[in-house]
Order: C-alpha cells, then sequence, then structure tokens
C-alpha cells in the first residue's frame, strides 16, 4: 500500500466477496483453514438417481500429440507401474454403501459413488485408474455423486494416478462431481495424468494442498462453490478453469502450464501464492468478477487479461510477463497498490476508462508504461513511474499526446518516491 506521508511532485484539482457454514473434518495438515465462501444458490432440484440409473459422463476428445508433448513426455514405448497385488480392485463398479479405501486401489473402467454414499479414502493411499492391457486407460475414472472425503497428510499424502509408471496428461478421465454438495474435501493430495483432474458441476468441494499435475486440466469447476489452499497446478495445458463458480484459492502454485487460470462468468478470489510459467496468460477473465489480493504473476506470456469484468487488484507483484503485465477491456477493476514492472509489452493496456489505477509502482516496462487504445480518459494519476524526470513519464504513456484518436491518460500528480515493497 502507498503510505500516506509520501509527498506529491504536483498537485491540482482532479475530476473526475464472500461467508458460509462449515463443518470441520479431523486433519493433520497444518495449513490455516481456507477463506469462507460467497454464498450463491445452486440448482438444488437435481432428481436422486437409483443406482440403475447411474450412467458415466461422456469421455472428452483424447488429448492429442501436440499436447501430450507439453508434458515432457513421449508417447511411444508406454510402460507400466509396477505395483503390489491391489488392497481393492473394481471393475465399472457403483458403490451403494460407505466404503474405505486404503492401500493400493485399482480402477478399471468407471467406479460411480452413489448419493448418500460416502468414500473416505486414507493417508497414504495410491488409486491407479485403467484396464488391464489397456495401452490408453482413457474410460476409468471416478464419478461422485455421493461424497469424498480425501484425507491425506504431508507425509503421506494420497495419490490418484494412471497405471502407466511415468503418467501424460489424458492417461484416464479424472475425478468427476455431478450434483455432489455434500461438504467434499480433498486434502493433501496428487492428481496426475488425468484429461481432466478434478471435474466439478454443481458440487461443493474444499481443497487443501491439492496438487494437478500433468493434466490436460487441472481442476474444471462449472456451477460449483469451491474453496482452495495451497497445492496447485503444474505441467498441465489449463491449469484452472472456472465457469459460472464461485471459487477462492489462497497461497496456491500455478505454474508450468500453457494456461494459468481462465474464469468466465465466475467470482474468484485470489489471494498470495505464485502463478508463473504459463505460456499464455496467468490469469484470464471473461465476464467475471474478481479480488486478487497479494501474490505475483510473473515470467508468464501474460500476466492479467480481464475482460467484460468487475473487481479489484491490490498488492500483487506483475512483472517479467514476455507480454503486457495487465490488460483491461471492458472491465470495471481497480488497479491499485502493484508492481508492476519488467514486461516485455506494455505495464498496462487500457480499452475504454471504466477501471482506474493509483497508488502502483509502474515502470521499466517495454515501449511504454501505459497505452491508452480506446478514445475514452483514463485515470491512473497518484502512481510512482520509475526515478525518472517528470518529462520522461509522459513519453512513456501512449495516449492522445501521440495519436490523436485515442483518449487521454490523466497521470498528474505522480509520486515522488516509490511505494513501500509489495509483499
Amino acid at each position: 500500500m502507498v503510505a500516506t506521508t509520501v509527498p506529491l511532485l504536483f498537485t491540482g484539482c482532479i475530476t473526475g466477496l464472500f461467508g458460509g457454514e462449515n463443518k470441520t473434518l479431523r486433519s493433520e495438515t497444518l495449513l490455516p483453514s481456507p477463506p469462507p465462501v460467497l454464498e450463491k444458490i445452486l440448482p438444488r432440484d437435481l432428481p436422486a438417481p437409483s443406482p440403475e440409473q447411474l450412467m458415466p459422463v461422456s469421455r472428452p476428445a483424447p488429448i492429442n500429440s501436440a499436447d501430450r508433448a507439453h508434458n515432457g513426455v513421449a508417447d511411444p514405448a508406454r510402460r507400466l507401474a509396477e505395483v503390489p497385488s491391489p488392497d481393492f480392485s473394481y471393475h465399472d463398479a457403483i458403490l451403494t454403501e460407505d466404503v474405505t479405501w486404503r492401500g493400493e486401489v485399482r480402477v478399471e473402467g468407471v467406479v460411480t459413488i452413489a448419493p448418500q454414499t460416502t468414500l473416505t479414502v486414507e493417508q497414504g493411499t495410491i488409486v491407479r485408474f485403467g484396464r488391464e492391457g489397456d495401452t490408453t486407460g482413457h474410460d476409468a475414472f471416478l464419478l461422485v455423486y455421493g461424497r469424498v472425503a480425501a484425507l491425506g497428510t504431508r507425509e503421506k499424502p494420497i495419490l490418484f494416478s494412471s497405471h502407466f509408471a511415468q503418467p501424460m496428461a489424458g492417461d484416464w478421465q479424472g475425478i468427476a462431481m455431478l450434483g455432489s454438495e455434500k461438504k467434499n474435501l480433498l486434502e493433501n493430495c496428487r492428481v496426475e495424468g488425468a484429461e481432466t483432474g478434478l471435474d466439478t458441476s454443481y458440487s461443493t468441494v474444499t481443497l487443501k494442498n491439492v496438487h494437478f499435475s500433468r493434466c490436460g486440466t487441472g481442476a474444471r469447476l462449472r456451477d460449483s462453490v469451491v474453496s482452495a489452499a495451497g497445492g496447485g497446478a503444474n505441467g498441465c495445458i489449463t491449469g484452472l478453469h472456472l465457469m459460472d463458480s464461485e471459487v477462492e484459492i489462497s497461497d496456491a502454485a500455478i505454474s508450468g502450464n500453457r494456461q494459468g487460470v481462465v474464469a468466465d462468468g465466475s467470482s474468484l478470489y485470489l489471494a498470495g501464492g505464485t502463478v508463473s510459467r504459463n505460456d499464455l496468460d496467468a490469469l484470464k477473465t471473461a465476464d467475471s468478477r474478481i479480488r486478487i489480493a497479494g501474490g505475483s504473476f510473473t515470467a508468464n506470456g501474460t500476466g492479467l487479461t480481464l475482460v467484460s469484468s468487475q473487481g479489484s487488484v491490490t498488492g500483487a507483484r506483475i512483472a517479467g510477463n514476455a507480454g503486457h503485465g495487465i490488460v483491461l477491456a471492458d472491465s470495471r477493476v481497480k488497479v491499485h497498490g502493484n508492481e508492476i514492472a519488467g514486461n516485455g509489452g506494455a505495464g498496462i493496456i487500457v480499452e475504454d476508462g471504466k477501471g482506474g489505477a493509483w497508488g502502483n509502482s509502474i515502470f521499466a516496462n517495454g515501449e511504454y508504461d501505459l497505452v491508452n487504445k480506446g478514445t475514452e480518459e483514463f485515470r491512473a494519476m497518484g502512481n510512482w513511474w520509475g526515478a525518472v524526470d517528470l518529462s520522461m513519464i509522459g513519453k512513456r504513456i501512449y495516449d492522445r499526446q501521440m495519436d490523436s484518436g485515442r483518449g487521454r491518460v490523466f497521470y498528474l500528480p505522480v509520486l515522488a518516491a516509490k511505494p513501500a515493497a509489495i509483499p
């Protein structure tokens, strides 16, 4: 945040997300509980199907070879993992009574958790998906209508993986939750090699230190309420994809994916953590409500691309991205108290005057620190633009002074000193 005692070089007249009841489950994790989730009314009139009516969800198209290459593992000569005799083995089963998994579990085909049924997975359990003799494993997944409580610990995490020694995106389908609003909990788990590690629809789930690795999509959350602390996604094509959901994420590491976080028509609270080394966007939103509080977005293709969204970005470090730091398009977003520096493109690109930026450190970006691509005026007063003369600041802001068809950028007064360091 900007200290109130920092003087301004110039003065003048300037004109012009979230609570709910939680039931605590026993846990040995040291992670803090995730923040409360904003209540949202979700459809609750889905019929409770009988076991005979339970049908697997349709399988997405297989991951193609180009996408598999993103994981750094070649297709040929896949080798099955060497595992002991399983403690539990299933072949296209429907579980209608509560069950606890431990040790080694093998799933061939689809295991369905019926409504009113709870699957408990003990610490240290390894669950492998794939049919014996099947070199793809595509048809294997876990379908949850009931509830899952996977309670790993840091010392003994739970692994959900394929039956290959080196899992790749698309080896198995993943964990699907459909109409499961029964406080699902995954804690200290690793999900790897799936087409979609966790695929939720009309469901409620809490994730604590859950890592999605080498998946097509780490987690796809649709019409769901999700709270996550720790964990993250790496080596996926898309780390997290939110659609019409209420999601809160704290202290996650989302790195090394083709795309980091994508939010469509969702509410997202993202606090702390790192989003780095994603080939395309670190965060891309459309028609969403967002609140970014702290954290870093570094070494990505583009930092934040916010389209038709509203909310705030505060206390974050958005630096060293190959493209632009922040792109605002038709978005009412407050950009305040951030460090936006060293990006290969512009520090901030705006397409209209709906947003605003103040109290930031914006410096050493590509050719320009701020570009106004639209015809409306944009307000960016009270920022620090680097240790340069005042005459140089205007030269690094692209607006009407350089193109008569662009809107003005109001940047005076400027801060005389760099704000306090971003955590």
